[in-house]
């Protein structure tokens, strides 16, 4: 193994374990008199918290600001497949499978607020081991579980302009198919759990 997937693996250890103590904790925490009424949040200016799916990556996010506006940072393992057809009379199906990490630097607008829930548009940069360079545009949702903890929900776009040619300079992408869907342009949604401390 080498030293760089074992600082990469010792990282994503620790933050799972820091995630599973903060989760517990959150947990522990006794339940208000009334469920049915709102939780009143505690602070909501600084977060941090684990994070899933492939807009953003498997990893960790950290954001914080002021009411209208906030920075995030998240930062994760992204899966990548590669649909294309071959370049035959059949135009058979293929598919490409490439490991990559992901760094994503969004602002987030807010553009509505209710007593559980806070809905933000994104936007920001984003930096693929695979696509290089990009940016994107989304949406996400904040749902108060507790005083202390949100379930956060992102989903949007993202445009690489040089995917193509990264997949075929840097990772040897086959040049018997051509690509269903441009690689520039990738999609998806995340889910995850922020905590304020």
């Amino acid at each position: 193994m080498s030293i760089r997937r074992f600082a990469v693996a010792s990282l994503l250890c620790l933050f799972f374990a820091a995630f599973a103590a903060f989760a517990a904790r959150a947990a522990a925490a006794p339940p208000p008199a009334d469920p049915a009424a709102p939780v009143p949040p505690g602070q909501r200016h600084f977060g941090v918290g684990g994070t899933a799916g492939i807009y953003s990556g498997f990893g960790a996010t950290l954001g914080g600001g002021g009411d209208f506006l906030k920075g995030w940072f998240t930062g994760g393992f992204v899966p990548i497949v590669v649909f294309a057809n071959a370049r035959a009379a059949d135009r058979a199906i293929r598919a490409n499978y490439y490991s990559s990490f992901q760094i994503n630097e969004d602002i987030a607008l807010r553009l509505f607020q209710r007593p559980r829930l806070e809905g933000s548009l994104l936007l920001g940069y984003k930096y693929n081991t695979v696509f290089g360079h990009g940016g994107g545009a989304g949406v996400g949702v904040i749902y108060d579980l507790g005083r202390r903890v949100g379930l956060d929900v992102s989903a949007g776009l993202a445009i690489f302009p040089s995917a193509k040619d990264r997949l075929t300079r840097d990772q040897g992408y086959p040049t018997d198919r051509d690509p269903a869907l441009t690689p520039a342009l990738q999609g998806g949604a995340n889910v995850g759990l922020v905590f304020f401390p």
